[in-house]
Order: structure tokens, then C-alpha cells, then sequence
């Protein structure tokens, strides 16, 4: 018990060298350096996150697929392919995508969309099995449609219809929908105008570009200036809204050219209707 008591004392009596104050004073005026680099290589880390998420949403489709149910992203408006109607027999063959648009908050459009997709898809598929059973023997005919998106921004939404027909000869037919996302509604040509001139004004600068086009490529042919002049564009004619806010007008084969030209398009520069255009942010 004695020998207990003498070491507590020796204990308590040991002087505490000044080197090792002078190192723990100095540890504790570095402590808020040590934390401030803490937070400071811990931001940069959350910032290289940031980035690196960000980047493989935009680089990676997969990536972004794959994040589908985290409700920021499957917001998103998108197109995926809801049925491939398929037919053959001999020399006749069919190849039918049906299209789904997802992602609107607009349910009701979307609904309207879809099912206006779903229809003309059974609508082509019923008329190619009705043709396979009137024809007979080498009878050559194949159809096939798709979809295409056009533009998709923070504005619009456009989804292109192509139906391409071959018996004999080719055909290419054109259906397209603008979404204004925005307002959540199908966007029509005219809705886009104060009044009906525009008609006539994109009409002009249409056949304005195909004369400039028939001038310097001579392979190049428009029904102008002949017999089977094209007059003008429709009301209602087809169209979609590019990504950079230009309204593009589609023709069918045969429409406005001879066959081999395939189905025109023609980009109509926004100085040409600007005068007449409601300001409605969709056409730049």
C-alpha cells in the first residue's frame, strides 16, 4: 500500500516537458485549417458528383434509361415503341411501329396521342392483310412505318410519322405532331399565325427556294412554272418546328417533285413570317 502512495507521488511530481505544450498549442491553432481543407476537398468531391451525374445523363442513354424512376427524369417527354405489327407472305411483307408517347403531364393529350397512334398503326396493318389476301400470285408489296423525333427542348416536342410503300414504285407519306410543352397541346400551323397570310407567304418563299435551287443544281426539278404547277401550301399543311426554331414544311412523294427527288422539305427562315407569327416562343 506504501509502495502504491510513493509512485501516485512520483507520479504527479513529473514535470510535463515545455516542447510538448508548445506541440499541442500548436495542433489546436491548426485545428480550423485542418477542417477548413476538410470541407474544401469535400465540396470539390460533391461538385465532381455533380458533374459526373450530369454528364452520364447526357452522354449516356442507358445511364439515363436506367434512372427512369427517380421522378425528375421520368418527367421527361420520350418516345419508345409500344407494337411492331409483322406480316409476310411471298413477296409481301409489312413492318408496322406503333409509337408510345410518355412522360407528358398533359394525361389527357398524351392519351389522345397514343391512341391516334395505336389506330393508325391497325390501320395500315388491316389494310396490308386485306391486300395479301386479294393478290395473288407475284404480287410484289412491302410497307413499313416509323417515327421519328425531330426536336425536343425546353419548348417543343416533334415527332415525325413516316409511312414508305413499295409496289412497282416507291411511295414516302408524312404525318408529323408538334408538342408545345409548355402548355401541353398539339401545335397546328395556323395556330402559330395572326391570320391566314401566311399561306401565301410561305408558299412564295417555297417556290422561291425551289427556283433557287433548280438553278444551281441541274438535277434538281420542281412542279413550277409548268403544267403541274404547284400553287401553294395547304391550311393544314404538314409541318414541325426544328431545333432551332424554324418551321419545316413536308411534302409527300410526288407532291411537288418528280419521284426520284424523294419527299421535300423546306426550312422557312423566320424573317420571312415574322411579321404575321403569334409571339408564342416556339418558332425563334
Amino acid at each position: 500500500m506504501k509502495n502504491i502512495e510513493n509512485l501516485r507521488k512520483q507520479y504527479n511530481n513529473i514535470e510535463i516537458p515545455t516542447e510538448l505544450d508548445n506541440i499541442i498549442n500548436t495542433a489546436i491553432d491548426k485545428k480550423p485549417n485542418i477542417f477548413s481543407a476538410y470541407f474544401r476537398k469535400a465540396g470539390i468531391v460533391a461538385a465532381s458528383i455533380i458533374v459526373i451525374f450530369t454528364s452520364a445523363v447526357n452522354i449516356s442513354p442507358a445511364f439515363a434509361q436506367s434512372m427512369s424512376n427517380i421522378p425528375v427524369v421520368s418527367s421527361m417527354v420520350k418516345l419508345v415503341n409500344f407494337k411492331t405489327y409483322t406480316a409476310e407472305n411471298g413477296n409481301m411483307e409489312a413492318n408496322i411501329n406503333v409509337a408510345k408517347v410518355e412522360g407528358l403531364s398533359n394525361k389527357e393529350l398524351e392519351n389522345e396521342l397514343n391512341s391516334k397512334f395505336i389506330e393508325e398503326g391497325q390501320k395500315e396493318y388491316s389494310n396490308f392483310l386485306k391486300e395479301m389476301k386479294e393478290l395473288k400470285g407475284d404480287a410484289h408489296k412491302s410497307v413499313g412505318t416509323s417515327y421519328e423525333v425531330k426536336t425536343d427542348n425546353d419548348s417543343i416536342y416533334s415527332i415525325v410519322y413516316s409511312k414508305y410503300e413499295t409496289a412497282g414504285s416507291s411511295d414516302i407519306q408524312y404525318k408529323a405532331y408538334t408538342i408545345d410543352k409548355k402548355n401541353q397541346a398539339v401545335v397546328t400551323l395556323n395556330s402559330l399565325f395572326k391570320d391566314n397570310s401566311y399561306i401565301d407567304i410561305i408558299s412564295n418563299n417555297i417556290k422561291e427556294q425551289m427556283r433557287e435551287q433548280m438553278k444551281t443544281d441541274n438535277s434538281k426539278v420542281y412542279f413550277i412554272d409548268t403544267d403541274d404547277n404547284f400553287d401553294k401550301i395547304k391550311a393544314d399543311q404538314t409541318f414541325y418546328i426544328n431545333s432551332d426554331g424554324n418551321i419545316v414544311i413536308l411534302f409527300n412523294k410526288y407532291d411537288v417533285a418528280p419521284g426520284y427527288m424523294g419527299a421535300p422539305e423546306f426550312v422557312i427562315p423566320t424573317d420571312v413570317v415574322s411579321n404575321i407569327l403569334l409571339n408564342r416562343g416556339l418558332v425563334k
